[in-house]
C-alpha cells in the first residue's frame, strides 16, 4: 500500500476509480474460487447432480438418485464446535500478579449475548468447513438504539471480497475488504447515504456482476428518475451497493516537546508544519523524527462514491474472517467439501448403475412359441401368479422338443456392490471424519475407551479448523476490546457474574491508556468440558468431599451437568441456609486430632533436646574458661618469677663513690612475699585441675548436662 498524503475527499472520483479497480481485480482472482464455493454450497444441500446429468439419466431411463452423505459429515464438525465453545478473558500488562479484569471480560460476555454472536459465529465456522471461509461483522448499531446496539452478524462468503495478496490464516495481512450488497430496496439505500445531489441511479454499483456468473442487474433511469420518486413510484426497485474497508499509510512525526522535554509529542503532518512555522520565529529547532502509521477508512460505492470517511474501528476491519485449508497454488482456501464431491458423485453414480442393473436385467419368464397356450393373454396375466393355472395346448410341454425355455437370468456384477461401497466410506476417509464421530461404532462390541481414543484421533486430524476459529477469537476480541473502550464505556450497566452473586456495574472508561492480553479459554459452560470436568471431579470428591466448606461446593456447581436454573436454586438455598443459621463448630476429626497430638509430642520432645543440649554446650564452655584462667594465671606468675630472678642476680648499682647504693631490703622483702603469693595460688590451681570431676545427667532423658567437682561423701553413722 503507497503512501498517501493528500486527502481522498479532495479528489472522490480518482478515489472511486482506484477503489474500483481494487475491487475488480480482487473479484477477478477469486472468481474460480467463487465458482467451487457455490458448488460445495450446493452439494452440502443435496444438489449434487447438476441439470446436464439429470438430463442424461432421464434420456438413459435411469433414476436420479441423491444419497446425500457430506450434509451428516458437516453436521459432525460444525456440533463439535457448539459442544466446545470458547470464551475471551482480557488481562491487564502491567507489572505485578496476573489478574483477570472481570470488568472488560464481562462487557465482552455482555456484548456477545445481546447479539447471540455464538450462533452467528457457529454459522460462519459452518461456513468454513463447506467452502473454507466463514465472515462475520462486528458493529454498533444506532438505528435500534441510540446508544449503540451491539451487533455480531455472519456474512455470506460470496459476498465478500478480499484482498488477492493476502496469505496468512484468518486473512490476518490484508490490505482492504469488500462486501457487497444486493437487492437492497431504493428507500433503504437512500437512508444509507443520504444526498440530495445523488439520483437514484447512482446508487447502483451495475458494474459488480458485470462479466461474471451472476446474471448481472440491468438498470436504466427509467426505473430511477426523481419525477417518479417524488409521485412514490420506483418504492419496490432494488440497487446493489458496494461497502468497502481498507488501510493507508500516513505519515507522523514524533516531536520533542519544547516546553516539556520529558513528553513526546505524536503529530500528523498539518500540525507538525504549523509547530515548525511557530519555532521558527521564536528560533528554536525542533528536535523530530518521521514515521508511518496506518489510518483505517470506509467508503460506500454505487455507481459513484457515495459516502466517504474514517472506519468504525482504529486499527482493525470490522470484517473478520475464519480460513479453512490452505490452496498454496491458486492462494486461496477451501473446506471439507471439496475433498468429498468425487466420492459423493461416485456413490450416486453407482447407486444409479445398480439400479438400472437390476431394473433392466431379466429376472424370470419364458420364451414361448405362438399357439402354446391356449389363451395367451390369460397366460400373461397367470404366469407369474402362484394361485393361478395357466394352461397349455394338448401336446405342448411333452415330446423331445418342448415348445418353451426359460429365460437367461444375468448374473449381478458383484465389484459393482464393492465400488459403491467404496466410494461410500471413501466420503469419510478424505475428510478425516471416522464413524465414531458420527454417533456409530466400527464395530459391536467396541469398546468405550476405544471410542473415545478414536473420536480424540479424528479430532486431532481437524484441528487446523478449530486452530483458525481460535485466532478468530482472539482478533475478534482485539475488536471487542476496542469498541467497549471507546463506544461503550459511556456509564450503562453490564452484569457481572462474581464468586458469590450476580450484580450490575456501570461500564466506566478506565483512565489512562492500558493494554491487554486478549486470552481464548474453553468455556466451562460448553457441554464437553463440562462432561469431562465432572466426570473427573466424581473420582475426587469421595475423598476431598468431607473436608470441602459450602463456599467450595458452591462453586463446583457450575461445573456440574444440571440445568442454570437448578445450579442458581441450589445456590441460593445453601447461601439462605448458612445465612439463618449461626455459625458452628466443626466437629474435630480423630484423625487430624491424632495428628495434632503426635505433633505436640515430637515438639516438646525437640524443645528437650534443644535445652539438654544448651545445657551441655554452657558446661563445657564454663570448664574450658576455668581451665583458660588458670593457665593464664601459669603465665603471669611464671613472667613474675623471672622478672624477681633478674632482679635478684643484677649486681647493685654502684655510685659515684664507688660504693653500692643502699636500698637494696626493700626490694628483698617485696621479692619474698611475691614468691610466697604465687605459691600459695599455684597451689589452689593445682588442687582444681586434680580434683576428681563428676559428670551431672539429666534424670528424665540421661543426657550429659554439666561437668563439676565432685562433692565428699558425708561419713557414715
Amino acid at each position: 500500500m503507497t503512501d498517501t498524503q493528500d486527502d481522498p475527499v479532495a479528489d472522490t472520483e480518482a478515489v472511486f476509480r482506484r477503489l474500483k479497480r481494487w475491487f475488480t481485480e480482487d473479484h477477478d482472482t477469486q472468481s474460480a474460487w467463487r465458482r467451487k464455493a457455490r458448488e460445495d454450497f450446493a452439494f452440502t444441500a443435496g444438489e449434487q447432480l447438476s441439470e446436464d446429468d439429470k438430463a442424461r439419466l432421464r434420456e438413459m431411463n435411469r433414476p436420479i438418485i441423491v444419497m446425500n452423505r457430506i450434509e451428516p459429515v458437516i453436521d459432525s464438525v460444525a456440533g463439535s464446535e457448539v459442544a466446545n465453545r470458547q470464551e475471551v478473558r482480557f488481562i491487564p500488562r502491567s507489572q505485578g500478579d496476573v489478574q483477570v479484569n472481570e470488568v472488560l471480560t464481562a462487557a465482552a460476555k455482555w456484548f456477545r449475548d445481546q447479539c447471540d454472536a455464538e450462533d452467528e459465529e457457529s454459522d460462519a465456522f459452518r461456513d468454513t468447513i463447506i467452502c473454507g471461509m466463514g465472515w462475520t461483522e462486528t458493529r454498533l448499531d444506532y438505528e435500534d438504539e441510540p446508544e449503540g446496539a451491539p451487533r455480531i452478524e455472519r456474512c455470506d462468503p460470496l459476498q465478500m471480497v478480499w484482498d488477492s495478496a493476502a496469505t496468512k490464516r484468518n486473512l490476518a495481512d490484508m490490505r482492504r475488504v469488500f462486501h457487497i450488497r444486493r437487492d437492497i430496496p431504493i428507500t433503504e439505500a437512500r437512508a444509507l447515504c443520504p444526498g440530495d445531489q445523488f439520483e437514484d441511479a447512482d446508487y447502483n454499483a451495475s458494474w459488480v456482476d458485470a462479466d461474471t456468473e451472476i446474471e448481472p442487474h440491468h438498470v436504466d433511469n427509467r426505473f430511477y428518475d426523481k419525477d417518479e420518486r417524488a409521485a412514490g413510484g420506483g418504492q419496490d426497485n432494488c440497487v446493489t451497493m458496494v461497502r468497502a474497508q481498507w488501510w493507508e499509510r500516513v505519515p507522523v512525526y514524533l516531536v520533542l516537546d519544547p516546553t516539556n522535554p520529558d513528553n513526546i509529542l505524536t503529530l500528523d503532518k498539518q500540525a507538525f508544519d504549523d509547530l515548525a512555522a511557530k519555532a521558527k520565529l521564536a528560533g528554536v529547532e525542533l528536535s523530530h523524527t518521521r514515521q508511518t502509521r496506518k489510518i483505517y477508512k470506509q467508503a460506500f460505492l454505487g455507481n459513484v462514491l457515495l459516502e466517504i470517511g474514517e472506519a468504525p474501528c482504529r486499527d482493525h476491519f470490522s470484517f473478520k474472517c475464519i480460513t479453512g485449508k490452505r490452496d498454496r497454488n491458486a492462494n486461496s482456501w477451501y473446506g471439507l467439501v471439496r475433498a468429498m464431491k468425487d466420492p459423493q458423485r461416485w456413490a450416486n453414480k453407482w447407486m444409479s448403475q445398480t439400479m438400472h442393473i437390476m431394473n433392466t436385467s431379466a429376472k424370470g419368464g419364458i420364451l414361448a412359441e405362438r399357439g402354446f397356450f391356449e389363451n395367451d393373454a390369460d397366460a400373461e396375466a397367470t404366469w407369474a401368479r402362484q394361485d393361478a393355472i395357466t394352461w397349455a395346448r394338448q401336446g405342448a410341454l411333452s415330446g423331445q422338443s418342448p415348445k418353451y425355455a426359460q429365460k437367461p437370468q444375468s448374473e449381478f456384477p458383484s465389484s459393482s456392490f464393492q465400488l459403491m461401497q467404496f466410494a461410500i466410506s471413501s466420503i469419510r476417509d478424505v475428510s478425516g471424519v471416522n464413524v465414531e464421530i458420527l454417533g456409530m461404532q466400527a464395530g459391536a462390541s467396541q469398546a468405550a475407551s476405544l471410542d473415545m481414543q478414536r473420536k480424540q484421533s479424528a479430532m486431532t486430524i481437524l484441528q487446523p479448523l478449530f486452530d483458525s476459529l481460535r485466532r478468530y477469537r482472539k482478533e475478534q476480541g482485539r475488536l471487542l476490546l476496542y469498541l467497549i473502550e471507546n463506544y461503550l464505556s459511556d456509564g450503562r450497566l453490564i452484569r457481572i457474574v462474581g464468586q458469590e452473586q450476580e450484580q450490575y456495574v456501570p461500564l466506566i472508561r478506565q483512565p489512562g491508556n492500558a493494554s491487554y492480553d486478549v486470552i481464548v479459554d474453553e468455556a466451562p459452560t460448553s457441554p464437553n468440558q463440562k462432561e469431562a470436568t465432572w466426570s473427573m471431579l466424581q473420582q475426587l470428591l469421595p475423598v476431598i468431599g468431607t473436608m470441602l466448606p459450602p463456599a467450595t461446593w458452591l462453586a463446583l456447581l457450575k461445573y456440574s451437568p444440571l440445568p442454570s436454573s437448578a445450579q442458581k436454586d441450589i445456590s441460593d438455598s445453601i447461601t439462605q441456609s448458612q445465612q439463618a443459621q449461626p455459625p458452628q463448630q466443626p466437629q474435630p476429626d480423630p484423625a487430624i486430632e491424632l495428628i495434632k497430638a503426635q505433633l505436640q509430642q515430637t515438639t516438646l520432645k525437640t524443645q528437650s533436646d534443644i535445652a539438654n543440649q544448651k545445657a551441655l554446650t554452657d558446661a563445657k564452655i564454663q570448664n574450658l574458661t576455668r581451665e583458660a584462667e588458670a593457665e593464664t594465671a601459669i603465665k603471669l606468675r611464671k613472667a613474675q618469677a623471672e622478672n624477681l630472678t633478674h632482679m635478684l642476680s643484677t649486681p647493685p648499682a654502684v655510685g659515684p663513690d664507688g660504693q653500692p647504693v643502699s636500698g637494696g631490703g626493700e626490694g628483698v622483702t617485696l621479692v619474698m612475699s611475691v614468691i610466697a603469693e604465687m605459691r600459695q595460688e599455684m597451689k589452689t590451681i593445682a588442687e582444681t585441675i586434680n580434683t576428681p570431676k563428676q559428670i551431672v545427667r539429666d534424670p528424665a532423658t540421661g543426657e550429659i548436662t554439666a561437668v563439676v567437682p565432685m562433692r565428699a561423701t558425708a561419713p557414715q553413722i
